[in-house]
C-alpha cells in the first residue's frame, strides 16, 4: 500500500513526496484498470460515505485552490452556516495491480454552503485560503516567502497595508507564482520549464480532450517603456579669496613694509571693516590672514624714532577667504526600454508603459543655504568640500538602484508573462497522474500535438454516479525567442566635474587729499581712505573697505535636467510546441 504516492514505511514521517521535480522523466503508462474512491474529512470527521454526485478540485498556479462536494446528510437538525470555516481534506485512493496508493488532492476550509432541505443535500464550496493565510503573516514573513526586487521607493510602505497586496507587488518583479500545494503548503513555482518530469506519449490522453488556447496580439506585450525621474539637490559651495596690501609698503612685509609705509602714513582699515565687507557681499568667512599695524614701540625701524599705536586691529594688509552656498535642483530623466526583440520582429511593437518620480532630499540639504558655516559657526556640520569650491550631489544611490531594479524587473516579468499565454490542456485518468503537480514540467505527444512546458493547472473531476475520475492537466507554453538577455543593471548615475578654486582677487587702494589723487571711484573694490600728510583743502575720500562677490551663472542656479536612455533585451525561451 502507498501513502502520498510512496510505499508505507519507505520514508520518515513529515517528509515530502511528489512536490519536487523528478530526476529522470517518468513516462505515463496507459492501459491499466483502476479502482478508486475518495476520503473526505470535514473537521477530521470522515464524511466519505455521505458523498453524492460530483466532486471537483481546481488548483492553478498563482491562484487559490478551490473544491466543491455534496453530502447527503442524515435526518436531524442542520445548520448550514455552522459548516463555514470547517477544515477539509480530500484524499484519493486508487488500486491497480494489487497496490493501493493514497494521495492528498486538496487541503482547505469550507467557504460557503448550499442547503437542499428536500433532498437533505449540503453542497460545500471550499478554498485553500491562500489570500487569508498571506494576510495573517507579518511583513517580514511575506518578504521571506517571496524573495523579489520589491522596493520601498516604488511602492508604499507595507506596514498597515494589505499583506496580500504587498505579496502581489513582490510577485510582480519575479517570474514565479505563489500557490498552495495539495497538502496546504505555501510555495513559489517558476514559470520556466525545467527538465521533463512526466512524459505523456501516444494513447495516454483521453480522446478528443486536447485543447489549445492562446492570447491575441493586443495582450502580447513585448516592450515596456519605463519613464523615471530622479530629482535631487546639488549643493554648491563657491569659494573666493581676496588680498589687500597697502601700496606704500612697497611690496615688503613685516617690519620692513611697515617702515616703508611709515614714511607716507595714511588711514588704514581694521579687521572689523574687512570682515564686514566680506559678509556684506554674501560670504561666510572661511580663513583669514592679517598684516597688523605694529603697536607702540620705542624704535621699531631702528632709526631712533618711536612709534605710537594703541589700536591692535588696524591693518596694513589682509587676506580673506569667503564661501557662498546655494542649492541647485537636478532632475535625471531616464527612459528605460525593456524589449523582447524576437517578438517585436515577428509581431511588431506592443507597448506597455510605467512611470516613477523620486524627489530626494535630506535635512542636510534642506539646511545647506540657511545653516551657518565658516570660522564663526561653532556647530557647523563638516562636509567633504572643506574650504574648497565644489559641489555635493545629495543623492542616495542605494535608493535609485533599488527603485530602478524593481522597475526593470517589473517590466521583464510583464513581458515574460505576456508570452506564457498559450495554454494546452488534456484529460487523463486521475490514477495515472497522482504525482503530477504545478511544480512539474510536462511533455505531451498525442492526438496530433507535441508540446513541453511547465504545468499551470490541475483540475480533478470525480463523478461518483458514473465512477469516473478525470484530471485535466494544463501547461503554459512560453514562446518568445531571442538569445541575448541583458543584465538588468540601472544606468550609472550622472555627474559633473568639480569646479576649480578661482584665483585670489587683488583689491585696490584709493587715497584721497593727495594733489595727484585720481577721482574717487565708488564702484572700485578695496580700501579707500586719506593720506595723513595730504592737502586738507581737497575733498577727502570716505574711509571704507568694499568687496563685491562674483555673479553666479544662471546655469548653476537654475534647475538642471539630464536625460539618460538605456535599452535591455529579454530573451524568452521557446518551449517546444508542434501542432
Amino acid at each position: 500500500m502507498l501513502i502520498n504516492g510512496a510505499p508505507i514505511n519507505s520514508a520518515s514521517l513529515n517528509s515530502t513526496s511528489g512536490g519536487e521535480s523528478s530526476v529522470e522523466p517518468q513516462p505515463i503508462v496507459p492501459g491499466r484498470a483502476f479502482r478508486w474512491r475518495l476520503v473526505v474529512l470535514v473537521n477530521s470527521v470522515d464524511m466519505s460515505a455521505r458523498l453524492s454526485g460530483q466532486v471537483s478540485i481546481d488548483r492553478e498556479r498563482g491562484a487559490a485552490g478551490i473544491a466543491s462536494f455534496t453530502l447527503h446528510l442524515q435526518p436531524g437538525p442542520v445548520l448550514p452556516m455552522d459548516w463555514v470555516g470547517r477544515t477539509v481534506s480530500i484524499d484519493y485512493l486508487t488500486t491497480t495491480l494489487g497496490v493501493t496508493t493514497i494521495k492528498r488532492r486538496y487541503t482547505g476550509r469550507v467557504i460557503t454552503t448550499e442547503w437542499d432541505p428536500l433532498g437533505r443535500m449540503l453542497t460545500c464550496h471550499c478554498g485553500d485560503q491562500l489570500q487569508q493565510r498571506i494576510e495573517a503573516m507579518s511583513v517580514a514573513d511575506v518578504a521571506a516567502l517571496i524573495p523579489s526586487f520589491w522596493s520601498a521607493y516604488v511602492f508604499d510602505a507595507p506596514e498597515g497595508r494589505s499583506r496580500w497586496t504587498y505579496a502581489q507587488e513582490r510577485l510582480g518583479t519575479i517570474q514565479q507564482s505563489l500557490d498552495s500545494s495539495a497538502e496546504g503548503n505555501l510555495r513559489l513555482t517558476s514559470w520556466y520549464a525545467g527538465g521533463e518530469d512526466y512524459v505523456f506519449g501516444t494513447g495516454t490522453t483521453i480522446f478528443d480532450t486536447v485543447k489549445v488556447s492562446y492570447a491575441d496580439l493586443t495582450s502580447l506585450t513585448n516592450k515596456v517603456e519605463v519613464e523615471a525621474n530622479y530629482r535631487f539637490p546639488r549643493l554648491h559651495q563657491r569659494v573666493q579669496g581676496y588680498t589687500w596690501v597697502h601700496p606704500d609698503m612697497l611690496g615688503f612685509g613685516g617690519t620692513q613694509g611697515f617702515c616703508a609705509w611709515r614714511k607716507h602714513t595714511s588711514e588704514l582699515p581694521d579687521i572689523e571693516m574687512v570682515e564686514s565687507a566680506a559678509t556684506g557681499a554674501g560670504f561666510s568667512i572661511l580663513e583669514t590672514a592679517w598684516e597688523r599695524l605694529p603697536l607702540t614701540d620705542t624704535n621699531p625701524c631702528g632709526d631712533g624714532i618711536p612709534w605710537s599705536n594703541i589700536y591692535p586691529d588696524l591693518l596694513l594688509g589682509a587676506s580673506i577667504l569667503g564661501g557662498r552656498r546655494f542649492t541647485q535642483a537636478v532632475t535625471e530623466k531616464y527612459t528605460l526600454s525593456v524589449v523582447a526583440e524576437q517578438s517585436i520582429a515577428q509581431a511588431g511593437e506592443v507597448i506597455s508603459r510605467q512611470s516613477l518620480s523620486i524627489d530626494y532630499s535630506t535635512d542636510f540639504s534642506d539646511k545647506w543655504e540657511s545653516d551657518a558655516f565658516g570660522i564663526d559657526a561653532k556647530d557647523a556640520v563638516p562636509n567633504e568640500l572643506g574650504v574648497a569650491t565644489g559641489h555635493i550631489d545629495e543623492r542616495s544611490e542605494s535608493q535609485r538602484a533599488s527603485a530602478f531594479n524593481c522597475l526593470l524587473n517589473q517590466a521583464k516579468t510583464a513581458i515574460v508573462l505576456a508570452h506564457t499565454a498559450t495554454t494546452i490542456s488534456w484529460d487523463v485518468p486521475t490514477s495515472m497522474v497522482l504525482d503530477v503537480d504545478l511544480v512539474h514540467t510536462l511533455s505531451v505527444a498525442d492526438q496530433g500535438l507535441s508540446a513541453r512546458a511547465r504545468c499551470s493547472r490541475v483540475q480533478d473531476s470525480f463523478d461518483l454516479a458514473r465512477g469516473s475520475a478525470i484530471t485535466t492537466l494544463s501547461i503554459a507554453v512560453m514562446r518568445g525567442g531571442g538569445t541575448i538577455s541583458d543584465a538588468l543593471v540601472p544606468p550609472a548615475a550622472t555627474s559633473v566635474e568639480q569646479d576649480e578654486n578661482p584665483a585670489f582677487i587683488e583689491l585696490a587702494t584709493q587715497l584721497g587729499r593727495l594733489n595727484d589723487s585720481p577721482p574717487y571711484r565708488e564702484e572700485l573694490d578695496g580700501f579707500a581712505g586719506n593720506s595723513d600728510a595730504g592737502n586738507n583743502s581737497l575733498e577727502g575720500f570716505p574711509r571704507r573697505f568694499q568687496i563685491s562677490s562674483p555673479e553666479i551663472p544662471a546655469e548653476d542656479r537654475d534647475e538642471s535636467t539630464v536625460t539618460v536612455a538605456a535599452q535591455y533585451r529579454v530573451a524568452i525561451p521557446n518551449d517546444h510546441l508542434e501542432m
